[in-house]
Formats: C-alpha cells, structure tokens, sequence
C-alpha cells in the first residue's frame, strides 16, 4: 500500500533534482533565464514541503515553508520583469 501522500512527495524530490540541474547549467552557461526557472521549481519544492508539514500537523513548520516560497516567487517574478 502506497503511502497517501507520495505524490507529494515525488513531485518534491523531482523538482529539487530539476532545480540543482538547472541551476548547475545556469551557473555554467552563465543563462539568467534558466536561474530565474530554477528559482520557481526551488518555490514548487518548498510549497510541496509545506504542504507535508500542513497533513502532518506541523503548522509552524509549514508555515515557515510556505511564507520561504512565497517570498522566493516574488524575488523570481521581480527578477523575470526585469529582463
């Protein structure tokens, strides 16, 4: 039987192993698209986490995830408009 939250938790690892690839070819092609794309996917990850530590009755933990992503995605976006 599968645990009810692995999708969660595959979409988590996936995106945290996009990111570090990502952001290892942004570092050496020297590509600011492609930091600013690993920034999002690094938002995915943390708001995945946030949401296992919300099911699994650790708000504060959670919290601190979700205000981490959100506060990444404005940098991101801010970043992307101004290209």
């Amino acid at each position: 039987m599968r645990h009810p939250l692995e999708k969660i938790i595959r979409i988590e690892l996936l995106t945290i192993a996009l990111a570090l690839v990502i952001g290892l070819i942004s570092i050496i092609q020297g590509y600011l698209f492609l930091t600013i794309a690993s920034l999002y996917l690094v938002t995915i990850s943390f708001s995945c986490s946030a949401l296992l530590e919300w099911q699994s009755h650790q708000t504060a933990q959670g919290a601190k995830h979700a205000l981490r992503a959100f506060l990444i995605f404005l940098i991101a976006t801010y970043l992307l408009f101004q290209l």
